[in-house]
């Protein structure tokens, strides 16, 4: 008798856990069951439904469905949320035609099912199991759905090395949104040294419909990847990832742009959508990459002393994402960036023209002040998005402070007072770096670093690195001198807290050329930023321009080949610590010198495109000999 109250107990424990919900509308919570239609298994739901129903997980967990089946008439939806109520976000949106779309699960414990239809005939409807599973933790980052302020970028720049996850805008649970019209988010290095490289650990797009483009460098039309697993046609003939690519995970891609950058910039139909993707994004050590020792970015911006003409290019952001606010001028953040500084000696206007050296390049560019750092720039006090290419700049006949991309890349000049700084961003929005820009400044107000730099007449401040030695040689000049007790030299790792590591006594007053010179004996792996505090005897002190090195041990110090293997055209990719002819030499698998040639490197990432069209497929040895180092490197012709 206790054995068959045993069984009956166990049957009904079964029962009772096994439920079946026939769409009955309402909160339910539960952990298991069978989810139906109003029809239930093997009938047909009704029609003028309108059902609300919900499922909450309990323990703490979230409630995860998977549909088996699904029929649904035209003009019949159902829509599943993420959260308690069908005012929570959609994860899901099924009608005729859908295809199945997996396990679905919330991010906070309920999951809630909408369901209408019409009064014309009526289908199956659908069946699906219901269950608890462990929340899932949400993506560091998703991919935006609107742009800001009338462009295609979603989202500020982000520089992180990671590593971190980054999905669909659905996250980790639910499916992506429908009708995203391209828009893009850009990944950069926060060090030097550096490239973002993208693994792709679930993808699944629907149809050929919808797709995402991954692109080599920071900007919007960046060149895209187009090596498998990537399909040969998507919608609107674009080359990129689209369709079901979960047999091919994982899959990864990794930049080789001077940036280090990667771009992803994703076009959802409508039609329908799936699961999307998760990927997660961290930096590998590469040639090439940032150097983190340019003014790309505001730390090691360059002091302009006069109104003359000089001459600008950037390679890419830097390696910190600076003056993107998310919803007014500057959009996106930076591209392609150069940073200035410059101050008022006069009272005055100040005028500036930036003239690109080939006119379909656009330029944007921005102005912060007066007298802010890099650490609190603030809104800027003049910025322009505009979409046209060529020239652009101050003048004293525009009206406008501020621009989006319909603007006609013209803002009104700026009246300083005698002492007031500023600082300039010029950002090249165009996809690669190309031939620069003349930047010219006019108005009636003269520029002067004096107010910036020391009251001493500094002719040069330079800092090396002599990699036979592993310290960093750090020189200084001064033409005259009044009053100078002593330099202090600092250094920092983020060029923005520095601590003082040496000090040297000063000439007093001189009118004779002055010569320092002292040693960083323990540099850090990365970049270095160094600047002197020089201190009058009445204890007054000035600081000087920022100095950075990039130091690359020998994990990140290489040889990169890309494409790799090749049809002919391949680039090399090197590191150089001093302006120098280094050697290139390209052996073939046989021991044949193919090419033997000499080459002009400049102090960090260097790039030479290397044509083997002419020579046969197979595979060749490459190095490059400099005045410290040899790199090496294979590569396979086809």
């Amino acid at each position: 008798m206790k054995l068959i109250i045993t069984i009956i107990s166990l049957l009904f424990c079964i029962l009772s856990f096994a439920q079946t919900y026939n769409n009955p509308g309402g909160t339910i919570n539960t952990c298991s069951g069978t989810f139906y239609d109003t029809g239930g298994s093997g009938g047909d739901y009704g029609s003028n439904e309108n059902i609300v129903t919900t499922f909450c997980a309990t323990g703490g967990q979230c409630m995860q469905v998977n549909f088996t089946s699904l029929s649904l008439r035209t003009n019949d939806i159902l829509t599943v949320h993420d959260g308690p109520t069908n005012g929570s976000p959609i994860i899901a949106t099924l009608v005729n035609g859908s295809p199945l779309p997996g396990a679905l699960a919330a991010t906070s414990g309920c999951l809630t099912f909408w369901f209408t239809s019409d009064n014309a005939n009526v289908r199956p409807g659908w069946a699906a199991t219901l269950s608890c599973v462990a929340c899932p933790v949400p993506a560091d980052y998703t991919m935006p759905t609107t742009s800001i302020n009338g462009e295609y970028v979603g989202a500020c720049l982000v520089s992180d090395c990671g590593p971190f996850t980054f999905a669909d805008d659905g996250d980790l649970a639910g499916n992506y949104s429908n009708n995203i019209n391209n828009i893009y988010r850009v990944f950069c290095p926060n060090a030097a040294g550096q490239c973002m490289q993208v693994t792709f650990n679930s993808f699944d797009l629907f149809n050929t419909f919808d797709y995402l483009l991954v692109k080599n460098g920071p900007t919007q039309n960046s060149p895209d990847f187009v090596t498998p697993p990537a399909t040969a046609t998507a919608y609107a003939g674009v080359t990129a990832l689209n369709s079901n690519l979960n047999g091919s995970t994982p899959f990864s891609y990794t930049s080789t742009d001077a940036s280090g950058c990667l771009t992803f910039r994703n076009f959802t139909s409508g039609v329908s959508n799936a699961s999307g993707w998760d990927a997660t994004l961290q930096c590998v050590p590469c040639a090439g990459g940032p150097n983190g020792t340019d003014n790309n970015d505001c730390q090691t911006m360059t002091p302009l002393c006069s109104a003359a003409t000089i001459t600008g290019n950037a390679s890419g952001p830097g390696i910190v994402a600076e003056g993107c606010n998310g919803t007014a001028c500057p959009a996106g953040g930076e591209n392609h960036t150069n940073w200035y500084t410059f101050t008022a000696q006069t009272s005055g206007t100040i005028q500036v023209t930036m003239t690109p050296t080939s006119g379909t390049d656009d330029y944007d560019f921005a102005i912060y002040g007066p007298n802010v750092t890099c650490g609190a720039l603030g809104s800027p006090l003049r910025c322009t998005d505009s979409g046209l290419t060529g020239t652009t700049g101050l003048t004293s006949i525009a009206l406008d402070a501020t621009e989006d991309v319909t603007g006609d890349s013209f803002l009104q000049e700026i009246t300083a007072i005698a002492g007031q700084s500023f600082i300039l961003v010029v950002d090249e929005w165009s996809p690669t770096s190309g031939g620069g820009y003349d930047l010219t400044f006019g108005g009636t107000a003269s520029l002067d670093c004096s107010v910036l730099l020391l009251p001493i007449e500094l002719s040069e401040f330079n800092a090396n690195y002599s990699p036979e030695y592993d310290v960093v040689d750090l020189s200084w000049t001064t033409e005259s001198e009044r009053d100078n007790d002593r330099f202090e030299i600092e250094k920092s790792v983020d060029g923005i807290n520095f601590e003082v590591f040496h000090s040297m006594k000063g000439a007093g007053t001189t009118q004779m050329q002055t010569q320092y010179y002292t040693i960083d004996e323990n540099p850090y792996n990365g970049v270095n930023y160094y600047r002197l505090n020089q201190f009058d005897f009445d204890g007054n002190s000035k600081y000087s321009e920022i100095r950075a090195v990039n130091i690359l041990n020998d994990d990140y110090d290489l040889l990169s080949v890309f494409p790799n293997p090749t049809s002919g055209q391949t680039e090399v990719i090197f590191n150089s610590y001093s302006k120098e002819e280094v050697n290139l030499k390209v052996l073939s698998s046989d021991g044949r010198v193919v090419v033997d040639m000499p080459l002009d490197a400049t102090p960090g990432g260097n790039r030479f495109e290397l044509d083997l069209s002419n020579h046969e497929q197979g595979l060749y040895f490459i190095t490059i000999t400099t005045g410290t180092k040899t790199y090496t490197a294979k590569v396979t012709k086809n």
